[in-house]
């Protein structure tokens, strides 16, 4: 849908087009912030007391 106001590129092709906007508001960022990596960091240790539940989990089924 191509809105009135807009500017309307022509091309080769019959449908016309409208330009990208300025900004996309879903463009990540370049990098991580510093609390992110943090996060992500305290996340991978959050698979040891899992492994461990399992573990447990798994001796007490074969016993």
């Amino acid at each position: 849908m191509v809105e009135p106001d807009a500017g309307v590129i022509g091309g080769e092709d019959d449908i016309p087009r409208q330009p990208a906007p300025p900004l996309d508001p879903y463009t990540p960022e370049p990098a991580a912030r510093p609390g992110e990596r943090r996060a992500w960091r305290v996340m991978r240790l959050a698979w040891l007391p899992l492994l461990v539940g399992l573990a447990v989990v798994l001796y007490a089924f074969v016993r």
